[in-house]
């Protein structure tokens, strides 16, 4: 996915964009505007979903996460879908938190 110039939304970003993006990957609450889809992968200068982003979708069965139908804007990437364990994962995105450094 480098090719498409774009970075991971997780780990930067305002204390409260974090949190936000956090809430979103664990299923806490729905996109606002994607509702049960998330960008994964957005501008690297300014993080807006406006200037390009990859996304999502995300499904939860018991203890099995799915990311499933990758987006480019509204162009299908043939990629996926991934299975990740439900500890393992939700470990994973909690553990994003400051990880670039900027708050």
């Amino acid at each position: 996915m480098k090719k498409h110039d774009l970075v991971p939304c997780l780990g930067w970003g305002s204390d409260e964009y974090q949190r936000l993006l956090i809430d979103y990957f664990l299923l806490n609450k729905p996109h606002e505007s994607m509702y049960y889809r998330y960008p994964i992968l957005v501008c690297p200068w300014c993080g807006d979903e406006e200037c390009g982003f990859i996304s999502v979708k995300i499904d939860r069965e018991d203890d099995v996460v799915i990311w499933s139908d990758f987006l480019l804007n509204d162009n299908k990437i043939d990629v996926g879908p991934f299975y990740f364990h439900w500890e393992n994962y939700k470990q994973t995105i909690e553990d994003t938190y400051g990880t670039a450094g900027i708050q």
